[in-house]
């Protein structure tokens, strides 16, 4: 008796085995009937429109920059491996030197209507916002003290905004982002006019 209980025993294990084997057969015959699955459930709505702008700005130029940003906090008279963090960050964006068309009527616009000849005066190219490039932006390392690491951080975020800072600062201070949007917005306009019959294009800037 003894001895059959213990065959018994001993096929349980074997019998387990071919259950799972002919469920992993049966699963992968028909996909279907495994009850483990996992499936995706997209819940997301659609857009909601929340408003319109109605831009007028022209992008004429693009200045492309990358900075390298070394920020480190610390605790006066603790060492930093106890508490302190320091991030280096390198960000990469753009900056836009933009022509104001909105402003444009027959003040600033001229047109002789006997020679055809056109005299364009547009404000002066502003240099927009820097816009981060987040996914080509990266942080290089990133060092903790004790404490630090069991607590939140806005480090980074501090970090890009410094780099937004730096790239602002270093296109205001570009001569030739200016001058190249000066030059494409007249070639843009001179093409424009001439395509419309104008020969005689004249563009010039002023505030």
């Amino acid at each position: 008796m003894k001895g059959r209980l213990l065959g018994v025993v001993a096929m349980i294990p074997v019998v387990l085995l071919a259950l799972v084997g002919g469920l992993a057969l049966l699963t992968d015959w028909r996909p279907s009937l495994n009850p483990f699955v996992e499936e995706e459930i997209d819940r997301t709505g659609p857009s909601v429109l929340q408003s319109l702008t109605e831009i007028s700005d022209f992008h004429a130029a693009s200045a492309y920059y990358e900075t390298v940003v070394d920020l480190e906090r610390d605790t006066r008279f603790v060492p930093g491996w106890i508490s302190g963090e320091r991030v280096l960050y390198v960000g990469k964006g753009t900056v836009d030197a933009v022509v104001d068309f909105s402003t444009l009527d027959e003040r600033r616009v001229q047109v002789d209507e006997e020679s055809g000849a056109v005299r364009v005066r547009l404000p002066e190219p502003s240099v927009g916002d820097p816009v981060l490039d987040l996914e080509e932006s990266y942080v290089v390392s990133v060092d903790r003290g004790i404490t630090n690491r069991f607590r939140g951080s806005d480090l980074e975020q501090e970090a890009q905004r410094v780099a937004v800072a730096q790239m602002s600062e270093a296109a205001e201070g570009t001569g030739p982002l200016v001058e190249l949007a000066e030059s494409n917005t007249i070639a843009m306009l001179e093409g424009l006019l001439e395509a419309l019959g104008h020969e005689d294009v004249s563009v010039t800037f002023a505030g």
